[in-house]
């Protein structure tokens, strides 16, 4: 990342003369925070995607058009951020003296409800996906949809180089009084509004640089022991490069449940927030199985600064180490959350970037260094039906198509609740499991409040509505009977029931039971053939699809455990693993089996078998295994130090 400008040389040393316009008011240094979202966005198309960000202003009632116009063109005018753009090195700020904003406006309401639906569909997917030209602007857009004679739909959209969290509010309040002013309707005029350029230029200053260093020493001894990586359970192998693409989903909390947890953290000495983040940080420790998780929060400078009508961007992400493991009492943990976000608000003058430099974290090209899932909530709009006079006003935000962690969760006050608007990385985690976990979070909260002092491993995870989808998925006694042994004895018992019932699908592929049983009792006798006896353990190293479970029930029929080897993790974990697991064989593929060297012992590509496989018996070998014998070993991250290998037995 970029390091800050000495505050007494003037401009940036840049490639163009940024007064060879006479339409820039204004040149300064760019902050440090916006250097490292410029740098960041330059990493591709999607990278800048991810920085996009847009509200949606539903305006019901008799709409003044030419005022609401002339409302967004005077917030153009206050703001110099909204007119603002950047030096093709991101390390200037450019502020035009004046910016015409050119309102892309359309008429929906002589459409269809189906042709409607799918017209404003489109305009909120340009809202996010448009791209954003960072040295030329505008970085701020606005487009106006009639709906129908009462009701039309503001999308406002920004590049978060210029437009925080925080900023939003302001916008929505501001355009809201100046609608006001110039329909008509009355109101106090606004009081002039802070410059960003002007607190660019403070943020260069050698008593701010002085505070930066100060607080980024404070978190650089805060993370001097190193936390373990936040693996939460994906649905999908994690790619060897971190993806961008992005869905949400939303969940409410209702007003009741906010009171009382608002209640139970007045008592405690806490904050809401507090509650909110220590709940939502021991909800990811169960999940990912760890006692300690790196959450990170964005904090708002317009806040700490005195600057509340400030536009543009002023986060600092900040990296919390909170406490998540299941044996301690959930009022220590909420306790321990309180104290890390007041310190961590009161060091807050160091931009993530810095800090990372200073960090010894291994980079891994498939993750976000050190903070890969992010918590906030956002300040409430006082009053906001009633902030555009005249009109009702609802407020959304757009979802992201693109984003930059794996999960973003954004707790939004309306009327008392609170709104869970949750970005999640679609490569990586299927919509389902998002709302699952929501409903998991949800009632992790309604049982702290009703039980502070118990544990958090105490407290359910699991609503009613769950747990009646979870017995309709249980089998009925009766067609079971005694539960099986072993892990692949439950399946061969499926496989005798209904053999030609589908057992998986994967793409277009289809696999019954008989064939997937076959195939699996196959590769039990090649593996048996290869030497490999009860006990063993094989190395399993595969691509998902219909081969990796059939390796994994052909193993367990051989009498050995299996052990994962995630192809997507670095050579060396994957060595160290192979060489502490003591691996009798390996099952893999072509294109991976270069990345394994087990020395005299066999190394079996499964799409190009030895000779005679096919050959094999597809009957079960029928080798009498103990439960207490082991199925797997899974390995741990090893975050904290060198992996370590956990054995599960069958009877687990």
């Amino acid at each position: 990342m970029n390091t800050p400008m000495d505050a007494h040389a003037g401009l940036a040393a840049v490639d163009y003369d940024p007064f060879a316009s006479p339409a820039l008011e204004r040149v300064v240094p760019s902050t440090e925070a916006q250097r490292e979202i410029w740098l960041a966005a330059k990493m591709g198309t999607e990278a800048s995607l991810a920085y996009n960000e847009a509200v949606a202003l539903t305006l019901h009632g008799m709409l003044d058009r030419t005022a609401l116009l002339g409302a967004l063109q005077a917030l153009v005018d206050r703001h110099d951020a909204l007119r603002a753009s950047f030096g093709p090195d991101g390390e200037t700020f450019c502020v035009a003296g004046s910016a015409t904003l050119a309102v892309q406006q359309a008429e929906l309401d002589a459409l269809d409800a189906p042709a409607r639906a799918a017209a404003l569909e489109r305009h909120r997917a340009q809202a996010v996906l448009t791209p954003f030209e960072l040295e030329t602007g505008p970085l701020f857009r606005a487009t106006l949809l009639r709906l129908g004679e009462h009701e039309h739909l503001l999308l406002l959209s920004a590049h978060h180089l210029v437009c925080d969290g925080w900023s939003w509010w302001v916008i929505v309040r501001e355009l809201g009084a100046l609608y006001g002013l110039h329909s008509g309707a009355g109101g106090a005029s606004l009081p002039p509004a802070p410059s960003f350029a002007d607190y660019a230029v403070r943020r260069a200053e050698p008593a701010e640089r002085r505070a930066s260093a100060s607080d980024e020493a404070w978190w650089v001894a805060h993370h001097a022991r190193r936390a373990p990586a936040l693996d939460l359970p994906g649905d999908r192998p994690r790619p060897p490069r971190r993806g961008f693409a992005s869905d949400r989903e939303d969940h409410v909390l209702d007003a009741a449940l906010v009171g009382a947890l608002r209640q139970l953290a007045a008592r405690r000495g806490a904050s809401l927030f507090a509650a909110l983040l220590g709940s939502f940080a021991g909800l990811l420790g169960r999940l990912a199985g760890q006692d300690e998780v790196v959450l990170g929060i964005p904090a708002a400078a317009q806040s700490n600064e005195g600057l509340g009508d400030l536009v543009g961007h002023g986060v600092h992400l900040l990296p919390l180490r909170c406490g998540a493991d299941p044996a301690r009492p959930f009022a220590q943990l909420l306790a321990a959350a309180s104290g890390e976000l007041l310190d961590a608000l009161e060091h807050q003058r160091c931009t993530f970037g810095s800090l990372l430099q200073q960090l010894d974290i291994a980079r891994d090209p498939a993750r976000l260094p050190l903070v890969s899932v992010l918590f906030n909530i956002d300040q409430a709009l006082e009053q906001e039906g009633e902030a555009f006079p005249g009109l009702r006003l609802d407020f959304a935000s757009v979802p992201r198509r693109y984003e930059n962690f794996e999960l973003f969760v954004n707790a939004v006050q309306e009327r008392g609740g609170l709104r869970l608007e949750c970005q999640y990385n679609a490569g990586l985690f299927d919509a389902a499991t998002v709302r699952r976990w929501l409903r998991a979070y949800e009632t992790l909260l309604r049982a702290a409040v009703a039980q502070p002092d118990s544990t958090l491993g105490a407290l359910s995870l699991v609503d009613a509505a769950s747990l009646r989808e979870l017995a309709a998925l249980q089998p009925a006694p009766q067609a079971w009977g005694e539960r099986p042994a072993t892990m692949h004895g439950a399946f061969e018992r499926q496989a005798q029931a209904t053999p030609e019932r589908i057992a998986l699908r994967f793409g277009s592929e289809t696999l019954s039971y008989r064939a997937l049983d076959e195939r699996a009792n196959r590769i039990a006798h090649g593996l048996i053939a290869q030497g490999v006896r009860p006990g063993d353990l094989v190395g399993i190293a595969l691509e998902r699809g219909p081969a990796m479970l059939a390796a994994l029930l052909g193993t367990l029929k051989a009498g050995a455990g299996y052990v994962p080897l995630d192809p997507a993790f670095p050579p060396e974990r994957l060595a160290y693993m192979v060489a502490d697991a003591k691996l009798a064989a390996l099952l893999t593929q072509q294109s991976l089996a270069a990345r394994f060297a087990l020395p005299d012992r066999p190394v079996i590509a499964l799409d190009a078998p030895p000779a005679g496989w096919d050959a094999l018996p597809t009957t079960a070998p029928g080798i009498a295994i103990d439960p207490a014998s082991v199925a797997y070993v899974i390995y741990t991250s090893g975050s904290t130090g060198r992996p370590k290998g956990v054995a599960i037995p069958h009877r687990a």
